[in-house]
This record gives structure tokens, sequence and C-alpha cells, in this order.
């Protein structure tokens, strides 16, 4: 890498001048490690270790019974910084139920559960007022709820935002005359409503879809893409075009160390994983790709797949509803060796075994910092960490979602430090 050519004087003066830009400074500290020793003992930002740059586990839940059970939380046993102990339990709610706590959506350590905003680092919470009942124009909206999702940057601001927006499976015109194949889709301006926690309401804002639309309704139906919100306007990114969605491949969006990412398991091509990711073309503009980083096959690294059955798993699923000793119980130096999120190195031993993987394979989560994908097998119950570079695993430990259940929704979590909600 050029970059860690420049002395450290030369690189301190440049990170130095982003000191009036957090949000610039904590994306350089995540480059490389020599970056980040750089800024965080010769140009910090303020408070650092308050900000969401940290992986404390992952939440999950189930996606047949997810309205009646807790967020699952599948995290490390025991960490000796108390920052770094994540307590998922929701005792501190106001008798809120059960199916009020799904975990919607989440961003830079606030999750939104359905009424509620909490910061599981922090345990505070607020409470949502009611999204206002509204109808965009030309469109009826069935009964089902508008999607709804968090934006956050705490180095930008100390407020969230929450946007409601109908998705097209929700809405259908009234217009008799118009068909699926003739209306654009999304239109532009698209309308949606917004909470701010900086005026305690929800508002209208419209957003100006900045290039192409996706296509026409009955294109969209038949070929989904995304959609990225930019403040006060949205661009339309299509899916990855080789993704065979004839075979109903699980696929994962999230985001990781280089921007966003999309990952797909392909079952029916001997777990085929394939991983994309999403870069601006030349130019500049609004013209944005997927790139295919990574494509192999699963079956086939792991019956080359080595590990240790006696050795200490160092992750669990930690109990939402009572206290159980084992959740904080540390782990010693000697156990110390499982995976570590900062430690690129893979020990094999004599003492390790083959290791077969049959069955259902899902992507968990996404590493937030690194190019690392949890992948979690319901029928062995176990979670891997598949490190993308040098294509080698990490078993973690055992995660058991019960009988007959699947894996609704999970996302790695970063804990933030920082303030009140409001």
């Amino acid at each position: 890498m050029a970059a860690e050519l420049l002395p450290d004087d030369v690189l301190e003066l440049i990170l130095c001048r982003l000191k009036p830009s957090p949000r610039s400074l904590a994306a350089c500290r995540g480059v490389c490690r020599a970056w980040r020793a750089v800024v965080d003992t010769r140009c910090p930002p303020p408070q650092p270790d308050l900000l969401p740059l940290s992986l404390a586990g992952i939440f999950f839940s189930g996606f047949y019974f997810a309205h009646e059970y807790l967020p699952g939380f599948f995290a490390r046993r025991g960490r000796r910084h108390h920052r770094a102990r994540i307590s998922p339990k929701l005792d501190y709610l106001d008798d809120a139920p059960i199916s009020q706590l799904e975990a919607v959506d989440h961003c830079n350590g606030l999750l939104l559960m359905q009424e509620y905003i909490v910061n599981p680092a922090t345990r505070r919470w607020a409470r949502l007022p009611p999204t206002p009942e509204w109808s965009p124009a030309a469109m009826v909206i069935a009964d089902s709820c508008p999607e709804e999702y968090l934006v956050y940057d705490p180095t930008v601001s100390p407020h969230y935002e929450v946007l409601s927006i109908h998705h097209l499976d929700e809405c259908f015109r009234t217009d008799s005359t118009t068909t699926a194949e003739s209306v654009v889709w999304p239109p532009s301006p698209f309308v949606v409503q917004v909470y701010s926690s900086a005026t305690g309401r929800w508002e209208k804002r419209s957003l100006v879809r900045r290039g192409e639309a996706a296509g026409t309704i009955a294109d969209v139906q038949n070929s989904p893409g995304m959609a990225t919100n930019h403040l006060y306007g949205y661009q339309v990114i299509k899916s990855p075009g080789d993704i065979n969605l004839n075979n109903n491949p699980y696929i994962y969006l999230g985001r990781s160390k280089n921007g966003v990412y999309c990952a797909s398991i392909d079952l029916k091509q001997h777990q085929r994983l394939q991983v994309w990711q999403l870069h601006e073309l030349h130019g500049g503009g609004y013209h944005m790709e997927w790139m295919l980083i990574h494509d192999v096959s699963l079956d086939q690294i792991m019956a080359d797949f080595r590990w240790n059955p006696e050795a200490v798993r160092p992750w669990i699923e930690h109990d939402m509803y009572s206290d159980d000793s084992k959740n904080d119980r540390e782990i010693s130096q000697e156990e110390s060796t499982g995976w570590d999120s900062e430690d690129d190195s893979i020990v094999y031993t004599e003492d390790m075994v083959g290791w077969d993987m049959n069955g259902h394979t899902c992507i968990l989560a996404l590493h937030p910092f690194r190019e690392i994908i949890f992948l979690f097998n319901k029928y062995l119950d176990r979670v891997w960490a598949y490190h993308l570079p040098n294509s080698k695993f990490e078993f973690l430990g055992k995660l058991c979602i019960g009988s007959g259940e699947e894996i609704g929704q999970s996302f790695s979590y970063t804990p933030c430090w920082i303030g009140d909600l409001s």
C-alpha cells in the first residue's frame, strides 16, 4: 500500500487536517493498523472510544416467531473492558410487549424496534410517536404497514431520523387506465414520512431521484433492486445481474470494510458463495456498479476445513430473559486462542480433524470493518467466521434457534456510547 510509505510525521500532518471532520477521521482510522495508531496517538477524534468503531456481537431474530421472542444476541462470553460488555436484555423498557421489540432496523449502535429507538450499550431508549396515516398521491396503500428505516451517524450529528417508506408491493394505482407496464418506478419526487429526533415530530419529505429509474412497475416486480437514500434525494441501484434468482439463493446486503457488499449463497450449486462490492464508475456522477470479488463453493472449501473438537467456543448465545453467569464469565488467557476480530492469523495443529458442512448455510452478518462473513448452519447449530482474503474458516460457537425456525433478520452490532436519546 502506497500510503504505508509515508513517514508518520507527514501522515500526522495530513490526518490532523481532518480533525474538524470526525467522520472523515474515523474513516481514515479504519484503513489499516498503522493509520489507526497514528490517529489514536497523535490526532485522535473527539472521544474515539465512544464511537461505533468495534464489533460487539450479532443480533438476530427468527423468521417465523419474531413477534413471540426477544431478539437474540451472539457474542463472546466475556470481555475485560467494561465498555465491550453489552447486555442484550431489554428489561429497562417500560413493560413494552415482546411484539413491539422486534428489531426492524439498525444503524451505528442504535436499534429501531417497532415503536422504540434503543441503545443497548447505554441502555437508553426513546418512544417514537405513531406514524401519521396518509396515502401518497395517486396511490392507495394496502392494509400492511410501510417499512421503516433508521439513519444515524454520531460523527455528524447527535440526532437520528426514521424514514417510513411504502414499498411497491404495498401500492397500486387508483387510475384503472394505467398499467404496470406504463408506470415508471420509483417516482420522482418520492414522498415519504420522516421522523427527526431534532424536531420530535413526523413530516413529509420529497426525495428527488438521482439517475435513472429502476424501470416500470412490471420491470421492478420481476427484477428487484434497491434504492439508497441521500438526505433529500435517492438513487436506484439494481441487484447484481449474475445472481440466479431462479434458484432462490440466500442474499445478504450490508456494509463491510470497503463500503457496501452484496453476498449470495446458492444451495443448488454446491453452496456457491458469491460476494459483490459496490463501486462508483470512473467519471463520478451517480453511476454505480457491482463488482464480483469472491466466487467459491463452500462445499469444496469445507471438505478441507480442520478444527479442534475440544477447543473452547469463544462465542455463545447470550440469555435475553434472565441473568446467566455464563454470559459474564471472563475468557482466560489460555482460552483466548479462539477467533479474534483483530487478528488475521489462523492456526492449524495436529489435533484438528476434518468437518463436512452438510445442510443449509445462511449468512448471519458481515464484519463491519474487515472482509469477514459470518455463516450459520441451522442443522449443525454452528457459526463460522469466513475470511474473504484467504478463504479460511474460524469456528466461533454453537447457536440454537429451535426446530423448524429460520434466521429472519441478523446484523453485526457496533456499540455507540454517545449521548442521550430524545
